[in-house]
């Protein structure tokens, strides 16, 4: 029973989440309360007015906390163990609720932090778009933030990477690294020859997973928060989860453009399931002509069940006579095994059936030889109409009374498929996880996937040195299932957007009442410096036209008047508590409105996606599958279990296992969780069960650190838990620390999307030291109950060493206790 609202200072929804559960709660309440009527037919679907009217009392009473006593709650939890988590940003307050126990206070929190920082990932300092769009529904963007915030759920919940906040990287042999870092390079060559000549940044991922990276010389360091960030959209757009026994169960078809559709089957779904048939798709089959019928297909000679004349053919008949009943007489889908061995020299039924296969073969190799020059002929239309959108192509057509068949659309942008999914957004895919040892269980929303989406463009905003809020457009192509090429491209005028986000913060902290009292002089000068950013921005949008244009002329009108220059400059001379005056407020607020206008059509309108930068993602594609395409399983499988130590059982006798995070990377090393079930019959999950306790230790271990605890040790049950944070220097010796780390409440909680701790603890306990000169280290151990803390000790110092050199660093690692 799950719920997430974003709510104003006026109580009106902005964003609302709920599950089945909770959306029933709400109307049996709403129910006895006569706000609803009792014919409703749809019990799992609130009104946003409905909750607005049950938790407005609770919301005002938050806010006045908030405005006056400036002591709001951090949470709430009410009898019936409903528990409410708030947190205020900017003009919202964001709830978390949970009324079934499965969320604690420190998840519903973190929650609440990466939905924020996921809004600023894909809106920048834009918050009003979460409620009020500019270039899109309301609706459309609700069900994008559902998805995203899903994923994420999903994500912290079954991947290690998301558990402790760390990229997770593939160790991948040196040909396949070099491959990939050619690949990404040429990917970056072609959208620079396409138009897009501020290419900074390539990447290959897989599932969630990083294979490769690559950036520009000049470009600005892709930070680790933005690559999960990036990982968690991709992830969003491509939902993948596949486990590991399913992998090998996959049936692949090639379609005409290339690329491989997939169907994911379970073992036992294979057993029992037909066959498909293999399609050999012509390559018109893109823009057909209205002509064609269902029946022009090609298929092999085993999947042709009659002869031209109508009479089973040999293969058939051979099958049929294999396949027997068992000792009841019921038929069965299995052949029998016999004990009599026919060979091709002494079966006649055979032999008949081979010369009608080896027939049957060329006739098929001429007509795919038919095929093959048909494809050379057209490959140039081909490949143009390959980067039409749907909707060109629909349009094209109309006149023939044909449509695009599905699966035939191949690039479209983000806004443009979920106006045409918004109506499939309802449906939900549910995930069980087993929680705890009862197996309670737990439903996710994660966004269908349309055959027709391989190539996505978005707008994302990148944390660089130059900018919290950098604007780029990420490319996203499908090569595979699951293995995703992202291309980053800088916006235009991007260089205006420091000085807008900067804009933007001083007039809400000067409307927010964050100042300190100064002289007439020192407000002279603030008022100069926004003078002058401000003439910066106008003066770089001087031959802007329409909307942009009117724009910059309404705020040069207003910026220029008396009453704003002279009521900014009493403001400062008054002390830090005297309120701002109301005409003062309007006029700030207009200002700022007009300049979020202006940063929303510079970097958040939509732009579609060109046909040469289309054919560029298609050339890449290409690339790959001709030099990676057989990697492909091998990378899937890769991804599922990454780790290359495997023999840490033996030579750290007593170790379960453990996690390893470089904190001046930010990556992780870790052994996956893929446990082989011996017995298939047994009804307990050891996979499930190992997540279990791993996610259970590191949640109360990083809510000790939040402590100000860097060592802990516990025993619980059958095991024996520990953790290890240290410092080293940049040669990796350890580091002694100047200052005792002290609990703050106003750090971030353990992680790199909310904020990065470990950069603050740093600071705190080494505050003379040159920046990024100290870093630390963190080791999870998971260890059986007998295990002491001297063998623990010198398991950590014996398993870091080790996991240094397997990271690949070049200065060899000291001694964490010394010897």
């Amino acid at each position: 029973m799950k719920g997430f609202l974003v709510v104003d200072r006026l109580n009106d929804i902005h964003f609302i989440e709920t599950d089945k559960e909770f959306a029933r709660h709400i109307n049996e309440q709403a129910r006895e309360q006569g706000l609803i009527s009792d014919d409703e037919a749809d019990v799992y679907t609130v009104d946003p007015n409905i909750v607005m009217q049950q938790f407005s009392p609770l919301f005002m009473s938050q806010w006045f906390m908030i405005d006056h006593a400036k002591n709001p709650c951090s949470s709430i939890i009410c009898e019936n163990d409903f528990l409410f988590v708030f947190r205020h940003f900017e003009d919202f307050l964001i709830v978390a609720i949970n009324g079934d126990n499965t969320e604690s206070e420190d998840f519903l929190t973190r929650k609440t932090l990466v939905f924020i920082r996921l809004i600023g990932f894909v809106m920048g300092p834009v918050s009003e778009e979460i409620g009020k769009p500019r270039f899109t529904s309301k609706m459309e963007r609700w069900n994008f933030l559902r998805h995203l915030l899903s994923t994420w759920t999903y994500l912290a919940k079954h991947e290690q990477s998301f558990l402790v906040e760390a990229v997770e990287k593939l160790h991948m042999n040196q040909v396949v690294s070099e491959q990939c870092v050619e690949i990404l390079q040429a990917a970056v060559n072609k959208f620079q020859e396409a138009g897009e000549r501020h290419t900074q940044h390539a990447l290959l991922l897989v599932n969630s997973k990083l294979l490769s990276l690559y950036s520009n010389r000049n470009a600005q360091e892709l930070q680790s928060s933005d690559i999960l960030c990036i990982i968690l959209l991709v992830r969003c757009l491509f939902p993948t989860h596949d486990k590991l026994e399913d992998l090998f169960a996959q049936s692949y078809r090639r379609t005409g453009t290339g690329h491989l559709r997939y169907e994911a089957r379970s073992p036992a779904t294979v057993r029992v399931s037909q066959p498909q048939r293999d399609r050999y798709e012509s390559a018109v089959e893109g823009f057909t002509t209205g002509d064609e019928t269902e029946n022009d297909e090609y298929f092999s000679a085993k999947e042709n069940k009659n002869h031209d004349d109508g009479s089973p053919s040999p293969l058939e008949g051979i099958l049929t006579e294999e396949r027997s009943s068992d000792s009841n007489g019921a038929k069965t889908p299995y052949p029998e095994v016999s004990e009599k061995y026919v060979t091709p020299t002494t079966s006649p039924t055979l032999l008949h059936a081979m010369d009608y296969l080896t027939q049957k073969s060329q006739d098929l190799k001429m007509t795919l030889d038919l095929l093959k020059s048909v494809n050379t002929s057209i490959k140039g239309e081909r490949m143009r109409s390959r980067s039409h959108t749907l909707s060109e192509v629909e349009d094209q057509l109309g006149n023939k009374g044909s449509s695009l068949p599905a699966g035939r659309g191949r690039s479209s942008s983000l806004c443009e498929h979920i106006k045409k999914e918004s109506h499939l957004c309802s449906k939900r895919s549910s995930s069980d996880v087993r929680l705890n040892t009862e197996e309670e269980q737990e439903e996710y929303v994660f966004p269908d996937i349309p055959e027709d989406r391989d190539c996505i463009k978005q707008a994302v905003f990148l944390s660089t040195s130059i900018c919290k809020y950098s604007p780029y457009q990420i490319h996203c192509q499908r090569i595979f299932p699951g293995i995703i090429l992202v291309v980053l491209t800088e916006m235009p005028k991007l260089s205006q957007a420091p000085k807008l986000v900067q804009l933007m913060q001083l007039l809400k902290d000067l409307m927010n009442g964050h100042k300190d009292m100064v002289s007439r002089i020192q407000g002279q000068i603030i008022y100069d410096a926004i003078n002058t950013q401000l003439t910066k921005v106008l003066l770089s949008l001087r031959k802007a036209k329409g909307q942009l244009e009117k724009l910059c002329t309404e705020i040069r009108k207003k910026w220029e008047s008396d009453d704003v220059r002279g009521g900014i400059l009493a403001y400062l001379e008054q002390s830090s508590r005297a309120e701002i005056s109301p005409s003062l407020e309007r006029s700030l607020k207009y200002l700022y409105n007009k300049l979020t206008e202006v940063f929303r059509v510079l970097y958040l309108s939509p732009r579609p996606l060109m046909p040469a930068v289309t054919n560029a993602l298609i050339s890449v594609t290409e690339l790959f599958t001709k030099h990676l395409g057989d990697y492909r399983n091998y990378l899937i499988v890769k991804a599922q279990r990454n780790f290359t130590m495997t023999t840490y059982i033996e030579d750290f006798p007593g170790l379960v296992h453990f996690i390893y995070v470089n904190r001046r990377t930010n990556q992780i090393m870790a052994p996956s969780l893929n446990i082989t079930q011996e017995d298939i019959h047994s009804s307990h999950d050891a996979t499930q069960l190992l997540k279990e306790k791993i996610w259970g230790m590191t949640g109360w271990i990083q809510q000790k650190l939040h402590e100000g605890y860097t060592t802990v040790t516990a025993r619980e049950g059958d095991y024996h838990y520990s953790y290890f944070l240290w410092f080293e220097n940049c040669s990796g010796s350890p580091e002694v620390i100047q200052r005792p780390y002290k609990a703050d409440c106003t750090a971030p909680p353990p992680g790199i999307l909310t904020g990065n701790f470990y950069k603050y603890i740093t600071h705190k306990c080494f505050p003379q030291s040159v920046i990024n000169s100290v870093h630390c280290i963190e080791l999870f151990m998971m260890h059986v109950g007998l295990a002491n803390m001297q063998f623990i000790t010198n398991h950590c110092r014996e398993l870091a060493a080790r996991l240094y050199e397997t990271s690949g660093d070049m200065v060899g690692n000291i001694g964490l206790f010394g010897t």
